[in-house]
């Protein structure tokens, strides 16, 4: 059965381009948490009334990662099982991070960008058709495009399931 997990950040402070969410597949097709898929992600600032237009980039990473806060995925069922992805600071196999303090050098080849009003938040909810698979070794980011006005209160959520 797969199960639903969501990787959180709340209210942080962040850095110019910066990545707010990654989650890594496990490396082995025949690990746990090998295979993900991207139900759902969310990005909102809570610092400020002020309005202001910024990007957001869901992407894939492959190599040279940053430096984040390691966020351990919730499962969504009462009492479920613990994902196969636990927290990582460094971008590792079957990991999740947080809001980069430095962003590694590696290239992020990009699915989707779009721009939102930072008053408004970003959330995305893709059509079954649209649903994103993480596969084995690949990370996944949810990136700001820009320099935010004011860089605290920042939230950001992805919702993923684990197929294998």
């Amino acid at each position: 059965m797969a199960s639903v997990y969501t990787v959180t950040m709340e209210n942080q402070t962040v850095v110019a381009d910066a990545t707010l969410v990654i989650v890594r597949a496990a490396t082995a097709v025949t690990a746990r948490a090998s295979l993900l898929e991207v139900l759902r992600v969310t990005v909102s600032q809570q610092g400020t009334a002020t309005n202001q237009q910024l990007g957001v980039i869901l992407g894939m990473k492959a190599s040279a990662f940053g430096t984040y806060t390691a966020a351990t995925p919730a499962p969504h069922a009462i009492n479920g099982v613990a994902s196969g992805i636990t927290g990582s600071t460094s971008g590792a196999a079957a990991g999740a991070g947080t809001d980069a303090s430095a962003e590694g050098a590696g290239t992020v080849t990009t699915t989707l960008t779009e721009s939102f009003s930072v008053v408004n938040g970003w959330l995305w909810v893709p059509t079954p058709e649209e649903r994103i698979l993480i596969q084995p070794d690949t990370a996944f980011i949810v990136k700001l495009r820009g320099t935010p006005t004011t860089l605290t209160g920042w939230n950001a959520t992805l919702t993923f399931r684990e197929i294998s």
